[in-house]
């Protein structure tokens, strides 16, 4: 007659094999993000400058506010050059009309406007392009003054970056990833 008891050794040694296949086969399973996943890194660019954030400037200022959103799957780094990056985030700023109906962008506002401390309704648009490809739009109004220390561009973009690539984002909503 044999004995077919497990002893307790063995019992534990069968649970971490389990275990340790369970979580391989969940960090496998596609869509679905792991702890150890990898960061997306996304090229800032900014279509144009702003008065006291010229183009350059620009690109790290909204890149420095991208990360201050707090989202964990994605880098963002100012895009240098004229290289287009084929995983970015195009950034684009429009003065929107006065009560007079007059059109303008910033590339052509005065400079003696944004001197004096001006306010403009502006709207900004993110466009998310990965692997070259275009993938969703989000756009924010917003009354600006320009500048690095403008704390309403700053609130803007961080909140903009959330709408684009956060969890309940513009771009997990199209693709399915959560």
């Amino acid at each position: 007659m044999t004995d077919e008891r497990i002893s307790p050794q063995r019992f534990r040694l069968d649970r971490l094999v389990l275990g340790v296949g369970f979580a391989l086969a969940v960090a496998l399973v596609p869509g679905k993000s792991s702890p150890a996943a990898a960061q997306v890194t996304l090229q800032v660019v900014a279509a144009h400058g702003l008065p006291g954030l010229h183009h350059s400037a620009l690109a790290r200022f909204i890149a420095a506010r991208m990360a201050g959103a707090g989202l964990a799957d994605w880098r963002f780094e100012p895009a240098a050059g004229d290289a287009i990056a084929a995983d970015r985030v195009e950034w684009t700023f429009k003065l929107n009309p006065y009560a007079g109906g007059e059109v303008r962008n910033f590339a052509h506002a005065s400079t003696d406007e944004w001197r004096f401390g001006v306010h403009r309704p502006t709207t900004i648009e993110a466009r998310l392009y990965l692997n070259g490809e275009y993938q969703t739009l989000v756009e924010r109004q917003a009354i600006i003054q320009g500048g690095p220390d403008d704390p309403v561009l700053a609130a803007a973009v961080a909140s903009a970056t959330q709408s684009l690539l956060g969890p309940s984002g513009a771009y997990h909503a199209i693709s399915g990833h959560h």
